[in-house]
């Protein structure tokens, strides 16, 4: 019997190393059969109302009975069978007083493994793709995994045009018939037929270098919308995720071979750098109000033969700039129309490639996060055959993150900020900026034990978005406090927000070497920092050089919102106290499908005296729905994750208290106290002396 007991113990202490090692990244979710953490606890009904008075003498007397039991009987306890709970509770008013404990009815109900539901709640992050870009517009192939996979991922080339459809391609597009060329375009979209390499280069050319030459400004306006919206329905149908046409996107965004990638070429820039430099010249030609304004894309063409006099240029010179537009059949870009545009129209044309652009880097990027949910580390995400095109575009490698590209992006989001940009166009630049930080932390995940740290920021990551603030800082001087207030609330990544808020807090008296968290928000209130900013009522009004008081709480406030939601803090600590089982994601596995079955015959002489059955014989379609699954829960490095959620929990509980006891005498909390009490749900029932005590004690 003693060998047993110590095989079990023995098998009970390296249970939990043997469960890490088989387990994978993703198991089917299932709720764990008990819980090592007791949530509620329930009384035994078999009682009778007479043997209440002893209950709290029984049970001091369970608890010292239990306390000396050793580890061996209580294994011995725990393999011991019981009987069942119903045959073994004796009739009432029978009942016999004894000094055993009896385990209460569905127990195992009254338990909940905090743990799985934390587990579940990272996990929900983790999967949860479209939300790691939240400016970007995410693909339908996020919403149905399966379908991509199948009709995408691991698909052949899709079909091509026929020779006739190729032919009427060619002869519209050099013979400038635009209108015809994207209707045939549209057509072959619709019929789920790719046009060949090169369409999504001519349709950014044409977008470049449409000019009202010898067509009215309504039909290029109609025209230019129309090849916006081409473009569009082309990278929807034919995503990047579709990895047999990776080649042709890469070849689109002007990427060379793994083999000459290494080799720089002045000759060849990379489509995204191309026009960001045409971007960043035309900026310097634009009047700020003309920046500050949605300026039209089009305008009236004027002829002006003075130019043509002056140089005493060639006939056919004149001819080829005033009568002859475009030569496609060069297959090169030739910017003299372009320049020809004023720098407001320039400035247009620039933003709408510009935005093709990133939405075809985002979709791809998003695709890449949803297709390699198991691990998303660096090694898998600098793999040569499966790289994300952003990280390719951007250059970014295991050392260097801050790029050449990635200081332009940088650089042109400041100025665009400084120079109060139109807020569509500015949107553009920022996703960019969020684009390069995702990917840039996405690389950074760490996995201990096959198990991923998340959510996590990265050391470089975080010295990535040091740079960006510098950056930022030299187009737009601290002095105007008032674009910082502007900029903040309108980036994108929660993350992002709160690490731009404390490297602007540091400009004044933040601490440095603290990284921002419900504790350092703490360590803020305890030294009565909020002393060192004076009130708004005594700073001038044209003073923009200042923090006011109230801005600094405010911003402070935002930054703690935003931490909570990049870590959903408010939802662990919901369902902690709701005792409430967390869902994990779920995801449609199949696409709708119109299952139609064959039409029978209808004969005249007997259709009449089938009437009352003739439901029956008329043809039956039917919608089927897409159902949908709970995606796997993702494997997660809990040990580091529970002490996380629990210290900040605690913090922010200490914070309130804190708040509630002492610094609400001195300035209004009282937005912090709203969003605090909507956030631990529990009302103080205490009495402020009582309050004060239990502050004092340190107990949270």
């Amino acid at each position: 019997m003693d060998s047993n007991i110590e095989v079990l113990m023995g098998f009970a202490r390296n249970s939990e190393s043997i469960h890490a090692t088989i387990n994978p990244l993703t198991v089917p979710f299932h709720p764990p059969p008990d819980s090592d953490v007791e949530m509620a606890s329930v009384t035994s009904n078999a009682e009778s109302d007479t043997n209440k008075s002893d209950t709290k003498s029984d049970t001091k007397t369970c608890a010292k009975s239990n306390a000396k039991l050793d580890g061996r009987s209580k294994l011995e306890s725990e393999v011991k069978p019981q009987a069942d709970p119903v045959e073994a509770s004796p009739r009432k008013g029978h009942l016999k007083r004894t000094k055993e404990c009896p385990a209460p009815l569905n127990a195992t109900l009254q338990k909940l493994n905090w743990k799985w539901n934390l587990r579940i709640l990272i996990s929900n992050l983790y999967m949860k793709s479209e939300d790691r870009l939240p400016g970007a517009c995410a693909s339908k192939c996020l919403y149905n995994t399966s379908l991509c996979t199948e009709r995408h991922r691991c698909s052949v080339l899709p079909d091509g045009p026929n020779f006739t459809a190729v032919q009427a391609l060619r002869t519209t597009l050099h013979g400038q018939h635009y209108d015809t060329f994207l209707d045939i375009l549209e057509m072959m979209v619709m019929q789920g037929v790719y046009p060949g390499e090169g369409v999504f280069d001519r349709l950014i050319d044409m977008a470049m270098i449409l000019i009202a030459k010898e067509i009215s400004v309504k039909e290029l306006g109609d025209t230019y919308n129309k090849l916006i919206r081409t473009f569009f329905l082309l990278v929807d149908a034919f995503p990047p995720c579709w990895t047999a046409l990776r080649p042709y996107y890469l070849s689109f965004l002007g990427v060379k071979s793994p083999a000459l990638r290494h080799i720089r070429s002045s000759d060849s820039p990379q489509k995204l750098q191309f026009y960001l430099d045409l971007f960043e010249e035309n900026l310097t030609h634009c009047s700020d109000e003309e920046i500050r304004q949605n300026t039209k894309f089009y305008e009236k063409f004027v002829f002006n033969f003075s130019e043509e006099e002056d140089a005493n240029m060639s006939q056919e010179t004149v001819f080829l700039r005033h009568v002859q537009q475009y030569d496609w059949l060069s297959g090169k870009l030739c910017l003299d129309d372009f320049k020809r545009m004023s720098p407001a129209v320039r400035l247009a044309r620039l933003c709408d490639v510009l935005n093709m652009l990133t939405w075809v880097l985002e979709m791809e990027f998003l695709s890449w996060l949803d297709h390699n949910r198991l691990r998303q580390s660096e090694s898998e995400l600098n793999q040569e055959n499966f790289k994300s095109f952003a990280s390719i575009v951007f250059g970014m490698s295991a050392e260097t993150r801050l790029t050449d590209i990635v200081k332009q992006i940088m650089r042109l989001y400041g100025q665009a900020v400084a120079k109060s940009m139109f807020p569509e166009r500015q949107r553009i630049l920022q996703r960019l900026v969020s684009l390069i930080i995702e990917v840039s932390n996405t690389a950074e995940l760490k996995y201990v034990d096959n198990a991923v740290i998340y959510p996590n920021l990265g050391p470089k990551t975080r010295l990535l978005i040091a740079d960006f603030f510098k950056i930022f800082r030299s187009q737009n001087p601290p002095k105007q406090i008032s674009t910082y207030l502007k900029t903040i609330p309108l980036l994108d990544h929660p993350y992002l927000r709160y690490e731009f808020t404390d490297h602007f807090l540091r400009l004044f008296s933040f601490p440095k070497k603290l990284p921002f968290g419900p504790q350092k928000v703490v360590e803020e209130f305890t030294a009565r920092q909020w002393i060192k900013y004076k009130l708004k009522s005594e700073i001038a009004d044209d003073d923009d050089e200042q923090l006011s008081r109230e801005e600094y709480l405010a911003l402070l406030l935002n930054a703690l919102k935003d931490y909570d939601k990049w870590l959903n803090l408010e939802g662990f600590w919901k369902y902690l106290k709701s005792k409430e089982l967390v869902q994990p994601l779920t995801a449609r596995i199949s696409p709708a499908e119109m299952v139609v079955t064959e039409a029978p015959v209808f004969r005249l002489d007997t259709l009449e005296e089938k009437v009352p059955t003739w439901n029956a014989y008329m043809n039956n379609k039917i919608l089927k729905g897409q159902p949908k699954v709970n995606l796997p829960v993702a494997r997660i490095n809990m040990a580091k994750m529970c002490v996380r959620y629990g210290e900040d929990v605690r913090q922010m509980r200490f914070l309130r208290r804190l708040l509630q006891i002492d610094v609400y005498k001195e300035v209004d909390v009282s937005d912090w106290l709203i969003y605090l009490n909507n956030f631990i749900g529990e009302p103080e029932s205490m009495s402020p002396a009582g309050s004060a005590s239990f502050f004092e004690s340190g107990r949270i």
